[in-house]
């Protein structure tokens, strides 16, 4: 891999190629799936909380992971959107999986869902 340190102000980054950026995010996808691939039994969110055979059979059909997790915690878009401080009409985009979005919005609705960010991230 081909990286490039740079310091500025106090800060160090490591600049690579994209192509190895796009590597690097598909293992760390790979990661979380293979952390995810308990039976469905033994899956849990974050705190330990068990998760119904039916969230995460819906959840591994593909289906839109806000939605399934909204619906799960028996919010209405209403109530999810003012939680995490966004419209409903977003709210709405994202569940029709909107292809991007900036981390901030996605990390307070991840909040008010009460799970971890990447477990609404979609692979686009």
């Amino acid at each position: 891999m081909d990286v490039q340190f740079i310091e500025k102000d106090d800060t160090k980054w490591a600049m690579i190629p994209y192509d190895d950026y796009l590597s690097l995010v598909e293992l760390a996808e790979l990661a979380v799936d293979m952390a995810s691939d308990l039976p469905a039994e033994e899956r849990s969110a974050p705190g330990g909380e068990r998760l119904p055979a039916e969230l995460a059979a819906r959840l591994s059909a593909g289906e839109n992971a806000i939605r399934v997790w909204r619906e799960f915690r028996g919010l209405t878009q209403e109530a999810l959107a003012d939680r995490a401080e966004i419209t409903v009409a977003f709210l709405a985009l994202l569940e029709r999986g909107r292809p991007t979005c900036r981390i901030d919005k996605l990390s307070r609705v991840a909040r008010a869902l009460g799970v971890h960010l990447e477990q609404i991230i979609t692979k686009a």
